[in-house]
């Protein structure tokens, strides 16, 4: 490669080196013409974000180089810079000429200058980004210069913003920017902080944050119901205990031989209500309660999960007032009756022994709290599922899976061929056209008309798990299926955090984590 005359001859100094005189000189060079010689590195890797950052702020540190026996410069440190410059089309680069060393001292050198760098810190970064704010650079500004997306600044700068989140990342240095900003979201909740930070040590802290979220907005909806009943002067107590002896619901409560309503106890001195859950499902048109026994007793039949049919849409929970009397006695009413069977050949809850309603509060317990965790992770999964379906090719496994799933047949992929897939246009950023028995989905089909053989793998991928995915519901954690757990660590092979629940779903029972981490206990002080 022929070396072109440099533009600039900026410095020269002379340097002993070796008891040899020496004239180093700082050049400015067109980096195309510099040869690019041998290197620890095997692959430069270069990035689109650093090319891109070379190409707006140019290469800011010289490259080091020798001349060699034909004049040439020669690249001893510096090839990712030279590299990117060249893909950046930049007109020159700052060049430092050095007396060319012996093949022991190169390897060192070079070996140590990588070995010895050290990245910014979240921390670090999070200060950057918002000196340059308070510089009055824009974030969108600040995205540009940094090479990065402006998501990832507006969350640097909502960690600037709380002082919290902000010492976190000081504290705790494997926190992330996408954490910390979760972190500030819950600034004002400290368990809630702890339970992230443990989280973000041990793992798992997509699912924690979601969890943390929907208990959020769970209790948020609790509380406008809550003031509501309050602004129309009833009472709002807990919900009481099975065996309480004073506050019974008005369903199991009479006067004289008149059922209680909310309507004929309104007037009563003991009129109160507690907050319940129902559940409301979209397609079905009008909200209904979501039947679940009152003692955890799970229902369902072991019928392979495959041969339920998936849910039109995913329900959802609202909170309405169930209507007591505080001290039902003193107010002259009676129970309506007292035990009752059901019917089922089970006992009710006076037939039981103490162990027994300890074991039946725990099971209801279990699937409540499980019901909630499937909910958050389902959300976590579908958000997950976004992203990795817009990948441009598909992982090398997806051949595989494809032919796999439609070899099995399974009930969730023939579902969706014949009765469409709306979930599918979701995950794949489409407008809601799914097909139904007999019509095309117009936007699917043009997709895939203008998609690369690469892509259209990736969209045919996403159909098949949009299909997986829409078949699971809340029984999946009950019920193991091997078309269920086929998806899910189809999922996990390919990056995806399964978690605790979904390992249930998986067949696993996994043990609750012990507090045992030193991070445990460095949470406690957040």
């Amino acid at each position: 490669m022929t070396l072109s005359a440099p533009t600039t001859a900026t410095a020269t100094a002379p340097h002993a080196l070796d008891d040899e005189e020496f004239e180093e000189e700082l050049l400015r060079v067109d980096p195309a013409t510099l040869v690019v010689g041998a290197n620890v590195r095997l692959d430069p890797r270069l990035r689109k974000t650093y090319v891109d950052n070379v190409r707006q702020r140019g290469v800011l540190e010289p490259v080091i180089a020798y001349r060699d026996d034909n004049g040439r410069l020669v690249v001893l440190r510096g090839q990712r810079r030279t590299l990117a410059a060249v893909q950046a089309q930049r007109p020159w680069v700052r060049v430092m000429v050095v007396p060319k060393p012996d093949e022991a001292d190169r390897l060192t050198d070079q070996v140590n200058e990588n070995d010895h760098r050290e990245p910014l810190t979240v921390a670090e970064r999070v200060a950057a980004y918002d000196q340059l704010a308070l510089c009055g650079v824009p974030a969108g500004e600040i995205a540009k210069r940094m090479s990065t997306s402006r998501p990832v600044v507006d969350k640097a700068l909502s960690v600037a913003r709380s002082k919290l989140a902000r010492g976190a990342t000081q504290r705790w240095e494997f926190l992330t920017i996408d954490q910390a900003a979760v972190v500030a979201e819950f600034e004002d909740d400290a368990e809630a902080v702890k339970q992230l930070v443990v989280a973000a040590q041990r793992g798992g802290f997509d699912h924690e944050a979601q969890k943390l979220r929907d208990a959020r907005a769970e209790e948020a909806a609790k509380a406008e119901t809550a003031a509501a009943l309050a602004a129309a002067g009833i009472s709002v107590v807990d919900r009481p205990a099975w065996n309480d002896e004073k506050v019974k619901r008005l369903s199991e409560l009479k006067h004289g031989e008149e059922q209680l309503t909310e309507e004929n106890h309104a007037s009563c001195p003991g009129h109160a209500a507690f907050l319940d859950d129902e559940w409301v499902h979209p397609d079905e048109g009008d909200a209904e309660e979501e039947e679940e026994d009152p003692w955890g007793d799970d229902t369902s039949t072991e019928a392979d999960e495959d041969a339920q049919e998936p849910e039109p849409a995913r329900p959802y929970r609202i909170w309405v007032p169930e209507y007591v009397c505080t001290d039902f006695a003193a107010h002259g009413h009676a129970l309506r009756w007292r035990g009752h069977d059901s019917g089922s050949g089970r006992k009710t809850v006076a037939e039981m022994t103490d162990a027994e309603r300890e074991e039946a509060r725990a099971q209801r317990r279990d699937v409540i709290q499980s019901n909630k965790a499937w909910d958050s992770a389902e959300t976590v999964r579908r958000n997950w599922l976004r992203t990795f379906l817009a990948r441009k090719t598909a992982p090398k496994t997806a051949a595989g899976f494809i032919a796999g799933s439609l070899a099995r047949t399974d009930h969730a992929v023939t579902s969706a061929l014949t009765g469409g897939n709306r979930l599918a246009h979701d995950l794949l950023g489409l407008p809601d056209q799914a097909p139904t028995l007999g019509r095309r989905a117009p936007a699917m089909v043009e997709l895939v008309g203008k998609a690369s053989d690469e892509r259209a793998q990736m969209i045919a991928l996403g159909l098949l798990l949009a299909a997986y995915e829409e078949a699971t519901s809340r029984n999946s954690w009950r019920t193991v299926s091997d078309s269920t757990t086929r998806y899910l660590r189809y999922l996990e092979a390919n990056g995806y955090e399964l978690s605790t629940v979904e390992l249930r779903a998986c067949g696993e029972s996994p043990l609750p984590a012990t507090d045992t981490n030193p991070a445990t206990l460095a949470a406690d002080e957040a």
